[in-house]
């Protein structure tokens, strides 16, 4: 579960037992302890909080397929390319969305390969045109980036 699905539960439980509580005094059933009623709209609130979570999905929490962008893996790049340099190779097919640049976690050093985020049909070209072509005496790989459970 993402932190903003987490947070929408945790406020529509909020929500739902603080105005519960409000209900019963107006009702007139007071003689509910007020720790039973709480625990009783988390319940609530934490089933309607699925339910809106549900319904309303977060935007950002969309897959790129679901977004229109393609995440592409680019191998074999020169060690001290810059996310500046990696732009400028990529604009001539389009606007590029992300770049992530892998860095070894010891050393922080940049380990030769990147992921760039672009719209599909520019994607698309841009592994087309940019794979096994020559960048800085290095002969880049370029295709579309594999899934994290697909490897």
């Amino acid at each position: 579960m993402s932190f903003s699905c987490f947070i929408k539960l945790l406020v529509a439980a909020i929500v739902v037992s603080v105005v519960g509580s409000y209900a019963i005094q107006l009702v007139g059933l007071d003689s509910i302890h007020p720790s039973s009623l709480f625990a009783s709209g988390l319940t609530l609130g934490t089933i309607f909080g699925g339910l809106l979570v549900a319904l309303y999905p977060n935007k950002e929490g969309a897959s790129s397929q679901e977004s229109g962008t393609r995440n592409i893996y680019v191998g074999n790049l020169p060690f001290n390319i810059g996310k500046e340099e990696i732009s400028n190779l990529f604009a001539p097919f389009g606007k590029v969305v992300d770049i992530r640049l892998v860095k070894d976690r010891r050393s922080r050093r940049f380990k030769g390969y990147a992921f760039v985020e672009m719209e599909t049909a520019q994607a698309l070209a841009a592994i087309n045109h940019l794979n096994d072509t020559d960048y800085a005496g290095r002969t880049l790989r370029v295709n579309e980036a594999k899934k994290r459970d697909e490897e």
